[in-house]
């Protein structure tokens, strides 16, 4: 709300567009609210600030019409300009005009021009997860891959069965885990057929969302929605804490990564891979996937430890950083005291020693 009031501070355009936000804000807060967290129209207006200009029509405008349309304000008349002939409506869908600048109501986001976006609601053992699937925004492309065209019917389908059962697996068998990413996921983005199999990604300031194959199997699936989230959570800290010297020249091993990685990527990993070990953990217990998630967990441990290692001669850490790293190391431990087979155990820890062995070399202090 305050980089909106900054902007619309600095901007007679973008001014009105905020006015009409904050009149619909009056008539209902708590909708607003949900759209004030829209993942977009946060990276739209941080880049906006940092840069004075996107390229394209700003997003504000968008929020506004979103605005109006979640409060209940139906004769609200937003002015907006398309982006590539369309007008996005955050979290809701696209409305088709081409051409150039144009009002928008509530009530055009009907008929044939409109095309709303897929919201999905599961519940399992009381423990909901509402998650938007996002193949329609012009603005979802900030991830730096290619993003999916409107998924078919079919492929939707197939998709939404597989969130289903990743999402039953983290509510049986990681509930801690699986409150986290009720709490703190919204939006899907299916990346592009072509896009490296299995891949996922985040954004640093778009929290909430992740991008990633659409293809994944429920088991990916439910450990990639945890693995992003932890991304997102370190980048919303990091926002406001400083946890480490970005001027750090050292570049650190990271065991999961084909490049040695500065000291930034290797907390992100080593945090978001914890999480990930402790899911893997927990799917032991699973009857047609304990030896996969024992293979897993065996092979992600070995890997933490080793980077714990790699933070443990890190000096770029703050106090607030060595805090962090100390958590990272009891949970660790904790770990550590998982019961796996020796033979399981060997195999990981060969697997990160041959990593070490054909990667260090390229790691220089820069």
């Amino acid at each position: 709300m305050l980089v909106l009031k900054g902007l619309a501070d600095r901007d007679d355009a973008l001014a009105a567009s905020a006015h009409l936000l904050g009149h619909a804000h009056r008539l209902d807060p708590a909708a607003v609210d949900v759209l004030l967290d829209h993942p977009w129209l946060a990276v739209w207006a941080i880049d906006r600030v940092r840069h004075g200009t996107t390229g394209r029509p700003d997003y504000l405008p968008f929020a506004a019409l979103a605005a109006a349309t979640l409060s209940g304000w139906s004769d609200a008349a937003v002015p907006v300009t398309p982006c590539a002939g369309l007008v996005p409506v955050p979290g809701l869908g696209v409305v088709r005009r081409p051409g150039g600048s144009t009002t928008v109501t509530p009530a055009d986001l009907s008929g044939r021009q409109w095309t709303p976006i897929r919201w999905w609601r599961f519940t399992d053992q009381r423990v909901t997860l509402d998650l938007r699937v996002d193949d329609l925004d012009p603005y979802r492309d900030c991830f730096s891959l290619p993003v999916a065209t409107r998924l078919s019917p079919p492929r939707a389908a197939a998709l939404k069965r597989s969130v289903g059962h990743a999402w039953h697996l983290l509510v049986a068998y990681a509930p801690t885990h699986a409150a986290e990413v009720a709490a703190g996921i919204s939006t899907f983005v299916p990346l592009a057929d072509g896009t490296e199999r299995g891949h996922s990604v985040t954004h640093a300031d778009a929290f909430g969302a992740f991008a990633a194959d659409a293809d994944l199997d429920p088991v990916d699936l439910a450990v990639t929605m945890v693995h992003e989230l932890q991304h997102s959570k370190l980048n919303a800290v990091l926002g406001l804490v400083q946890l480490y010297e970005p001027t750090d020249p050292v570049r650190y091993f990271a065991p999961w990564r084909p490049d040695p990685r500065p000291i930034g990527g290797l907390l992100h990993g080593t945090y978001a891979f914890t999480a990930v070990a402790e899911v893997w953990a927990a799917l032991r217990a699973h009857p047609d996937l304990g030896a996969q998630a024992t293979a897993r967990f065996a092979v992600v441990r070995a890997q933490l430890e080793r980077a714990l290692v790699e933070l443990g001669r890190a000096g770029s850490l703050t106090s607030a950083g060595r805090l962090w790293a100390d958590r990272l190391t009891e949970r660790i431990g904790q770990l550590a005291a998982v019961p796996v087979p020796a033979s399981a155990d060997a195999a990981a820890r060969r697997e990160v020693a041959e990593a070490e062995r054909t990667r260090l070399p390229t790691i220089t202090t820069g």
